[in-house]
Formats: C-alpha cells, sequence, structure tokens
C-alpha cells in the first residue's frame, strides 16, 4: 500500500507562511513616478514554437499625460536571452495607467519601462526575473508530488522557478494570486508539491540545454489511482483507501483550477504525468487504466479549451512492478494524438527504501530520465499553449467626480472587485480591478488601478473657465445678479446649475465648471458672491404641544431660536406680548413676526389656531350587586356615563369585574381626549373563604374537624344517607351511629351573606358498641392516670371510684361530661376498680379499671 504520509501540521504551517498576499499585479517602486503592475517578477511566459512570447505590460505613470510608454527586455545576466529594441506599450495613455503588449525571444530578463514626454525621457523603472521558456504542469501520485526530508535537490539555476504554496484547505474554486520563487529544496510546488522532489533538477537540465527559465505547478497527490482522476474529472472520487470519497473532488479538482487560472496568466507546454504505483496496488485492470487515463487527457483539453500536450510516464513499481500498468501506459502513449513517452522508472532504486518512493540520488536519476524523454522530438512535436493576454482597464472622463473604467475585450464574464459585472463602471476614490473569464472557464486578473487625484489630473481637461458679471454685486435682499461663462459642450455650476448663465440672488460663493467635446470636465472656476443686505427671516413658530386641548390645559409657543439670526432682532405677537415662548390658555388665532437693527420686520408667521374643549361631567359609580361579599364572588362596576372610562387610572373599560378587595374610582374620556375630575370612591370589601376541613377522629365516639380556623367559625356536620345533620360552635362532633360524614366550616357575613368552605372529603365513622357508651384508656394504667370519655354527653356528673371490697375510694362532681376528661389517682394501690357515672335522668355507667405497678 503507498504510504500516506501525516504532513497536516507541516502543512499547516506553509500555508500560515504563504496564504497571505499582496495584490499580484500592484508593485510599483517607490522611486519612480512610473510603476509596472505587470508582469511581476519570476514569471515566465511559455514560449512558443518559435521561442518567443507576446505578453502584457501595464502599470501606473505620475503627472500629467505622456506622450507614450516604451519598455524593453535586456537580459538579466549576459548570455541569458536576446536584448529587444523599445516597444511602445501604449500611446498617450490617461488617467495614470498605461496597458499594451511587447514580445521577445526565449530568455531571462529585465524588464525596462520608460515615459516619454515632449520627446524626452522623464522617468523610467524596471522590474527583474521576467521569463519566456519553459512552463510545465505535473500531475499523477507521490513520485510526482514529491515528500519533504528525502533528499529532494535544489535547483541549482536561478532560473527555475515555482509557485512557493500550499492548497492545504484543497479549496477546489479559485487558489490565490501567485507570487513566484526560486525552487528550492523544501519549497512547495503550488498547488500541491511537497517539495523540489527531482523537478529542481530537471529544471537545471532544461535550463542548460536551451537557455531559457523553467516554471512548474504540481497537482499530484499521492496514493491516487487513475480511477479516481477519471471519476474526479467528473464528480467525486471513491478513496479505495477509506471506503469513502475524496472532498472537493479531489484529484483532478486542483488540476481543473491551474489549467483555468494559472496557465491562463503563464501558458504551459504540456502535463508531466507520472502515475501508477496504486493501480498496481489496488490490481486495476489493462483496459480500465488505458480508458482512466484517455477520459482524463480529454477532460483536461476541455478545461483547457485547447489541445494540450502530456507526457506519460511508465510507472507501476509498488513492492512489485505490474506489467498491465506498463501496457496500459504504452497504450495510451502509442494510440493518443499528442501524447508522448515520459520516462520508464520502475528500474530506479530497486528495492526502494519504503517500499514505493525513490530518495536521495534516486531523484537526480528520475530527472535525467525525464530529461532524456523530453526530447527534440517532444519540443518539435508539442503544442505549447501561449498565455492570454491580461485583461486591460482603460480610464475616461464622467460628469461628476467619478472616472469612467472600462474593461477592454470579449468576456463571458466579468466581476469588478467592488462588485459590479458590466465592461465600464463608475468609480470614486479607491483600488479597482477587474476579473474576466472566457468561454472555456480561463479566468484572469487585470493590474490594480488606483483611481484619486493622480487619475483625474492624468485625463484630458479644458482649460478652467471665467465668470462673466452682469449687474452689481451688492443688492437688497429680494434683487439678483446675473453670472455667465464662455460657450462650452456643458455647464456645471457649484449650485446644480447645468445652463450658460444663471441669476442669483443670495451671498453664496459660486463657481462652475465646463465640459469639452470628449466628456473631461474642466477644475472649478475661482469663486464670485454678492453681497445681499438681509431683512429678518420669518419666524417659525412651534407649538410645544396640541393646539386643541382641555380646559385643564394650556399650549406654549415658541419661536425656533435658530429662525432668529440676531439678538438684535425684536420679536412682536399679535396678541401683544414681546417674549419668545407664551403660553395659551384662551383659543384664538396666533402668529409672531420679527424686526430687525434696520428697522425691517418679516411678515407674520404662519397663523397657529387655539382650539379649547370643556372637560366632561363628573361620572357616577354604579355596582350591580353588593360591595362586600366571599371569595370567590364578584361585583361588576360601571358608571352612568357613555364615555371611555378609565378605573383608579389604571384600567381602561365601560366596566370593572372586581374579584378583591379594593377602593376605585373612575374618569371618563370624551372624544377629545378630555378627561373628567374623579368620581367619588367606592370601596369593595372581599372576605377570605374557610379552608376546607379533614375530618380525624378525636376519640371513641368524636370525630373532628382539623384546620387552621378564626373563633368564629361554625361546622355542619352531615351524614350521608342518614338523618345526623349538625351544627356546631365547636369542631367536635359525636355521630349517633355509623356512617359516613362531611363538614363544612362557615361564618355568616351577615345576614344574607355566608362564607362556606369547601366540604372536606367522606370520612367513615364506625360506632363503638362494646363500651356501653363509656371508654376509658389506658386500662390497665401503671400510673394511675385514665382518660374517660362518654358516648353522650352527661349533664351533672357524679364519677364515684369503688375498690374491690367495694369501698369507695374517690368521688367527683362535674356540671357536664361532653369530651374526654382525664382521671389522675397517683397514690392508687394496684388492682381492680369499679367507676360508676351517674348523670341526671340517665342510667349509671359502670367500667373496670386496672391499675397495675
Amino acid at each position: 500500500m503507498l504510504r500516506v504520509r501525516n504532513c497536516l501540521k507541516k502543512s499547516i504551517v506553509r500555508c500560515c507562511l504563504f496564504s497571505t498576499f499582496f495584490p499580484v499585479f500592484a508593485i510599483i517602486p517607490v522611486f519612480s513616478q512610473v510603476g509596472i503592475s505587470f508582469p511581476t517578477s519570476r514569471l515566465v511566459f511559455q514560449r512558443s514554437s518559435n521561442n518567443s512570447a507576446t505578453f502584457v505590460v501595464s502599470g501606473t505613470y505620475q503627472e500629467s499625460i505622456p506622450d507614450q510608454v516604451e519598455a524593453a527586455l535586456v537580459p538579466f545576466v549576459a548570455g541569458q536571452g536576446t536584448a529587444t529594441n523599445w516597444q511602445i506599450v501604449e500611446k498617450a495613455p490617461v488617467g495614470g495607467i498605461y496597458s499594451g503588449t511587447i514580445s521577445g525571444g526565449g530568455g531571462w530578463y529585465k524588464l525596462k519601462v520608460r515615459v516619454i514626454r515632449n520627446g524626452k525621457v522623464t522617468d523610467s523603472t524596471e522590474v527583474e526575473r521576467i521569463g519566456i521558456g519553459e512552463v510545465f504542469l505535473i500531475a499523477g501520485q507521490s513520485n510526482a508530488r514529491g515528500i519533504q526530508n528525502y533528499g529532494a535537490p535544489a535547483a541549482n539555476d536561478d532560473r527555475v522557478s515555482c509557485f512557493n504554496y500550499l492548497n492545504a484547505s484543497f479549496d477546489p474554486n479559485e487558489l490565490p494570486e501567485p507570487t513566484f520563487s526560486h525552487l528550492n529544496a523544501d519549497s512547495y510546488i503550488a498547488p500541491y508539491g511537497y517539495s523540489a522532489w527531482s523537478w529542481g533538477v530537471l529544471g537545471d537540465l532544461l535550463v542548460s540545454r536551451f537557455n531559457v527559465p523553467v516554471l512548474f505547478y504540481n497537482v499530484a497527490l499521492e496514493g491516487t489511482t487513475s480511477r479516481s482522476w477519471r471519476e474526479s474529472s467528473t464528480g467525486y472520487a471513491s478513496n479505495p483507501y477509506t471506503g469513502g470519497v475524496y472532498i472537493n473532488q479531489l484529484p483532478y479538482s486542483q488540476f481543473k483550477v491551474v489549467l483555468r487560472q494559472f496557465t491562463s496568466l503563464t501558458g504551459v507546454r504540456a502535463v508531466l504525468w507520472h502515475q501508477g504505483e496504486s493501480d498496481t496496488q489496488f490490481n486495476l485492470s489493462e483496459s480500465e487504466i488505458v480508458s482512466n487515463l484517455q477520459q482524463v487527457i480529454g477532460q483536461s483539453r476541455n478545461d483547457a479549451g485547447q489541445n494540450i500536450s502530456w507526457v506519460v510516464s511508465k510507472v507501476s513499481y509498488n513492492m512489485y512492478a505490474s506489467k498491465a500498468v506498463i501496457n496500459a501506459q504504452n497504450t495510451v502513449i502509442n494510440s493518443t494524438s499528442n501524447v508522448f513517452e515520459g520516462p520508464a522508472t520502475d528500474n530506479i532504486q530497486i528495492p526502494r527504501p519504503d517500499g514505493v518512493h525513490m530518495q536521495g540520488n534516486a531523484l537526480t536519476t528520475l530527472a535525467q530520465q525525464w530529461n532524456q524523454s523530453l526530447n527534440s522530438n517532444f519540443f518539435n512535436q508539442s503544442n505549447p499553449i501561449a498565455p492570454l493576454l491580461l485583461p486591460v482597464i482603460k480610464v475616461a472622463c464622467t460628469d461628476d467626480s467619478r472616472v469612467k473604467l472600462i474593461a477592454e475585450g470579449n468576456f463571458t464574464e466579468v466581476s469588478w472587485s467592488n462588485g459590479e459585472r458590466n465592461n465600464t463602471i463608475l468609480a470614486n476614490n479607491g483600488v479597482y480591478r477587474v476579473k474576466v473569464k472566457d468561454s472555456f472557464g480561463h479566468f484572469m486578473y487585470s493590474s490594480s488601478v488606483s483611481v484619486g487625484d493622480n487619475t483625474r489630473r492624468a485625463l484630458p481637461k479644458p482649460s478652467t473657465p471665467s465668470i462673466l458679471t452682469n449687474g452689481n454685486l451688492v443688492f437688497c435682499e429680494g434683487g439678483n445678479v446675473s453670472f455667465s461663462t464662455p460657450q462650452a459642450a456643458g455647464y456645471r455650476w457649484s449650485n446644480g446649475a447645468t445652463s450658460q448663465s444663471i441669476v442669483v440672488g443670495d451671498g453664496a460663493n459660486y463657481s462652475v465648471q465646463i465640459k469639452d467635446d470628449k466628456g473631461c470636465w474642466s477644475d472649478f472656476s475661482g469663486s464670485v458672491k454678492a453681497t445681499v443686505n438681509p431683512v429678518p427671516s420669518i419666524p417659525s413658530v412651534t407649538a410645544k404641544g396640541p393646539l386643541t386641548f382641555c380646559a385643564d390645559q394650556s399650549v406654549t409657543l415658541a419661536v425656533e431660536e435658530n429662525s432668529v439670526v440676531s439678538t438684535s432682532t425684536v420679536l412682536e405677537w399679535n396678541s401683544g406680548q414681546k417674549t419668545g415662548t407664551i403660553v395659551i390658555k384662551q383659543p384664538g388665532d396666533y402668529a409672531v413676526r420679527a424686526v430687525n437693527q434696520y428697522n425691517c420686520a418679516s411678515a407674520y408667521s404662519k397663523t397657529l389656531t387655539v382650539t379649547v374643549n370643556p372637560l366632561p361631567t363628573t361620572p357616577t359609580i354604579l355596582a350591580d350587586g353588593v360591595l362586600r361579599f366571599c371569595e370567590g364572588s364578584k361585583v361588576t362596576l360601571s358608571t352612568d356615563s357613555f364615555l371611555s372610562t378609565v378605573w383608579n387610572e389604571q384600567y381602561s373599560t365601560q366596566k370593572l369585574t372586581v374579584t378583591t378587595s379594593g377602593r376605585y374610582t373612575a374618569r371618563v374620556t370624551d372624544t377629545w381626549g378630555c378627561k373628567s375630575l374623579p368620581s367619588k370612591e367606592v370601596a369593595v370589601e372581599v372576605n377570605p373563604v374557610p379552608a376546607r376541613p379533614v375530618i380525624t377522629k378525636a376519640g371513641p365516639f368524636a370525630i373532628a374537624a382539623e384546620g387552621d380556623y378564626l373563633p368564629n367559625i361554625n361546622f355542619r356536620w352531615n351524614q350521608e344517607g342518614g338523618s345526623q345533620n349538625t351544627v356546631t360552635t365547636q369542631n367536635i362532633l359525636k355521630p349517633s351511629q355509623t356512617g359516613n360524614y362531611t363538614v363544612v366550616a362557615f361564618y355568616d357575613l351577615d345576614a344574607s351573606n355566608t362564607c362556606a368552605s369547601l366540604p372536606s372529603f367522606v370520612y367513615s365513622f364506625v360506632f363503638d358498641f362494646a363500651n356501653n357508651g363509656l371508654s376509658v384508656y389506658p386500662n390497665p394504667s401503671r400510673d394511675g392516670v385514665f382518660s374517660i370519655e362518654t358516648y353522650k354527653d352527661v349533664k351533672n356528673a357524679r364519677l364515684q371510684l369503688i375498690n374491690a371490697e367495694g369501698k369507695q375510694v374517690y368521688e367527683e362532681s362535674v356540671p357536664e361530661l361532653i369530651g374526654p376528661m382525664a382521671l389522675k389517682f397517683p397514690s392508687l394501690a394496684p388492682g381492680m376498680y369499679f367507676l360508676r357515672i351517674q348523670g341526671e335522668n340517665q342510667i349509671p355507667l359502670t367500667k373496670k379499671l386496672w391499675f397495675v405497678p
């Protein structure tokens, strides 16, 4: 299995180092008033079959419009190219920017630019290391992508370059704009190349052979099969290592974005394909590999929009070689147009240290074999793709302070940095650039254009106009004077007027611009102004409240401070007052005027009409029931008025339903919003309902209603289905018979209203006949204390205690025996005793008592 290296940490570090870019087309030397925006240092343009290239040169200049801008190529080092004559980039460029094309032969150059004014060179600048040479796009898997720390040698020649960037996020849509650098041993080769690998040495060999610079891009991804490349060219590819799919349509998505973004900028010679180890590992058939590769080649040509050349290496070694994989690669080479034979690498460094990847000196061997494969036949027969011309922005005048920016060319899509999508935009101060896309999806960025004062200085302007005065410049308010300017194609006065002459009646400053037949505006003329002696402004009056109000209110009328511009101005109201603020309580029409130090009076202000409405009649509160009732009941309050009612200054309703105690007043409001005086107060008293009682057993013959009750509470007992329905003032009942009992706690609120609890839950009482109407407990007793209770209340009760010998040892009389009574005999001798209770008109009750020690 191919070794998939964990390079996440290093990838993240590299991204931090290289994922932030200055705009690629905005490099302006600070030592000159002319700058070169494009091309940038180390950019290599793919040369044609006749060893030449044409490319755009663009930049900026300062100050006035030059006669022309020229450029020339000079070898960076003697012998590294052929110097060109000065070539005209653009004649009379406007707006502070220039753009045009120049041509040159293969080589490594300084690009020199100079500005010509009045036949003389006024400014110049240069950018070093501009290349016309070879550009290659590397694709495949890890022996194409490269691995850090495997002994990859750097390129020794200064002319071998790369875009040192790793797309660690696998963004499939657009990569950062490239800034190119020398290909060092540990350089990334954007977007995925992970070291110089064998490509640095290959670059040195090609530079040595052809004396032209070399630039590499790398879209290879480790562990990928030809099936993954074919599937991802039209959708998502299966990942044989995980059973899932590659994210973001990897691996082909990066191939596509390089074809559309980078190769449109630089051009490209060919795709260098090194892949096959994973096809061996996963035992792909010969026929599938042929189909896979041919589909990927076809899709790359669709995305490139041209017949891009391919060089396919013969690769299969993954612990062992595969004849089927090599046969498939040979079939693709021999049967597919514009595909060339690459190196056979299965015999390099066998066995390999990790079973798959070449290391150390083997990478130099690999580069040498690639160099042998890129032979004269390849360079004579392959189809180099030239770079697209950079989109050009031109600047023109507009009718306002903005400038017109025009993206020249026919594009299927135009997108400006400010979000607009038309070829022409109107631009304020700022930096602008445009992204364009053609029908094949190639996209390119223009140079950055900075719109500012320099832009306008470099636009062709007509001469600054003068202003002619027709009349006296000093007059009183209400008079006027006429200003005019010489004839032109258009006029723009500082007050917005667009005629050749204007009539003014104020003391403002006036200036004018004129427009020539090219649509460009002059600078504003010098300003002129009239002197106007003022009359006071008509005061503005503000009502600090409604002008229609109720009889218990008022309104304040005030002159707005900013409407009276002089402290010497006097204010006069038609009602006689001479202050800035008056308080009005009476109806009428009110207005004010101002008189200044010249005794000039303004017209009266706008009249304010005040209307005063009377208050409604004070209402009387009516109630639909008693004002004193039990909790759970209610009373509804209303008034004798049909007007809208507010209760206690809180509740707006005609009828107020009251369920809680409180004091209530009412006010009514008429259709004018006037409120009456408060009504006479009424008091509502809501009394609490007793808590629901709980019946408990209170003794052998009694039950009790348990609850927290005040002394005035009565109890109404009820026997279910029986005849015993009793009212007691105490919470005790002695039922006369067995049955189910309930009880209600209540008290009388008045003669006609009672506040009663909910009935208790049913309590089942069983009468105890075994005691014969007398209960003694505890029996026997150890401490001589007994509790006695009789079923019926006994009046004038006589209690006697008789021992076993018949001798009376205790006697007591009580007026009435109605509940449990304690008998205490602390000195009683142990033994049996008889208790006898004799009541008025009652048969005696007896019970044996036992006292034990």
